[in-house]
């Protein structure tokens, strides 16, 4: 059985962006990796017409890649984009944990933060980058769910976050992961006692030693602009 006979109620298309999306989260693609029609149709059971619409349509949510020339590829990110983001992110993240900790006390709120951070410190030691990738996304999705707000939700460019963390992460020393669990430590101390303004500028700050680290990187680290 193929997978467009495993799940019926999947356009072709939603299929083939679905696999994309579950290889990029799962990391068996990764950025750079380019994304060949040919076996895209054959592992998904496709016609190359849905495979090429998937394509485009995450192309525009900026996931893939399309050159003319050279084909897709999942999205690596310039130096110019890593900057751009990160700028970005340290407002959006900081005020998310802000409404988090202004939240914290609504229903379980709570219970559901202290919770995650147990299972992200439990992965500390992990030599699994996907389990550690997976941790962290939970991290801040519970900081987003807490923070109820869904037009920071929609704002929020999350593949890109995942894109980045990707990329970079044999770039990283054992000593910068522990100043990153330090830092969500902080966080996570900040929100749960309820001080909003804390709990922006920690999080601006650790997304800002995040900017300046990976603005050290080679530029072998980076797409080509």
């Amino acid at each position: 059985m193929n997978v467009a006979e495993a799940r019926p109620s999947l356009s072709s298309p939603d299929l083939v962006v679905q696999a994309i999306m579950s290889g990029v989260y799962s990391g068996r693609m990764v950025p750079g990796q380019r994304l060949v029609e040919a076996d895209l149709t054959r592992n998904l059971g496709v016609s190359r017409g849905p495979v090429r619409e998937a394509l485009k349509r995450l192309a525009a949510e900026g996931l893939v890649t399309l050159n003319r020339h050279r084909g897709a590829y999942i999205r690596a990110l310039s130096r110019s984009e890593v900057h751009d983001t990160l700028i970005v992110l340290e407002v959006l993240v900081g005020l998310v944990s802000r409404l988090a900790a202004k939240n914290i006390d609504k229903g379980d709120n709570r219970a559901l933060m202290a919770a995650q951070f147990d299972r992200l410190m439990a992965v500390r030691e992990n030599s699994d980058f996907m389990a550690l990738l997976k941790e962290r996304r939970d991290f801040y999705d519970v900081l987003i769910r807490i923070a109820e707000n869904a037009e920071v939700s929609r704002l929020m460019p999350l593949m890109q976050i995942h894109l980045l963390r990707l990329q970079f992460q044999s770039y990283l020393t054992h000593e910068h992961r522990e100043k990153q669990f330090l830092d969500y430590k902080a966080i996570t101390e900040a929100v749960l006692a309820g001080n909003g303004n804390r709990a922006d500028r920690v999080t601006q700050i650790h997304i800002r030693r995040t900017r300046i680290l990976l603005s050290r990187l080679p530029e072998e680290a980076f797409a080509q602009s």
